[in-house]
């Protein structure tokens, strides 16, 4: 159930991957605008954040489009020919501990406002290149396979040889009786 709610057998090209993020990120600003009344690069930042800490219509809407650019990536990852279980869980764990270090240790912080190394950054960067960079993985729709090739039960399977009285029938519709020709 949840390979659909949250994207991991959805496929998304790159093109589409970039308008979709790209409108998300542009709803959230407007709304972040629409709510605050700052646009968020008007130089106070810290005053902005306090602001949409305390909302929460800013709040929810930041969640929410959490879980949309989530989806999205999967879905870009799946297009990718990856497995998205396995690629976003090991992308999340990697920015977690990249933030506990951070933490832990702030002179591997990038600066003493961020909360995530040099090494994190550049592979969040490198990995937001090839969700839109990398070219889709071959998905190609194969034809069904015919019946006889099927592993059916065995009863409606049909089978390489003929059998006997529709032998009978073919012979007898070409001419042959008893084994004879006309």
């Amino acid at each position: 159930m949840l390979n659909y709610i949250f994207g991991f057998n959805a496929r998304m090209g790159r093109l589409a991957f970039f308008f979709c993020t790209f409108v998300v990120g542009l709803g959230f600003m407007m709304l972040v605008y629409g709510v605050t009344g700052n646009a968020p690069a008007s130089g106070s930042m810290d005053v902005l954040l306090a602001q949409a800490s305390s909302n929460p219509v800013l709040v929810i809407a930041f969640y929410g489009m959490l879980v949309i650019c989530f989806m999205l990536q999967s879905m870009r990852v799946r297009d990718m020919g990856w497995d998205p279980v396995c690629v976003m869980a090991a992308w999340i764990a990697l920015l977690v501990l990249d933030r506990a270090i951070a933490g832990r240790f702030p002179e591997y912080a990038l600066t003493y406002q961020h909360t995530e190394t040099v090494v994190g950054a550049a592979v969040n960067g490198a990995m937001n290149i090839v969700l839109l960079a990398w070219r889709s993985g071959g998905y190609y729709e194969e034809a069904p396979p015919s019946p006889r090739e099927t592993g059916g039960d065995g009863l409606f399977e049909r089978r390489s040889t003929p059998a006997a009285g529709g032998s009978r029938v073919a012979r007898i519709a070409n001419g042959e009786f008893g084994g004879k020709t006309r």
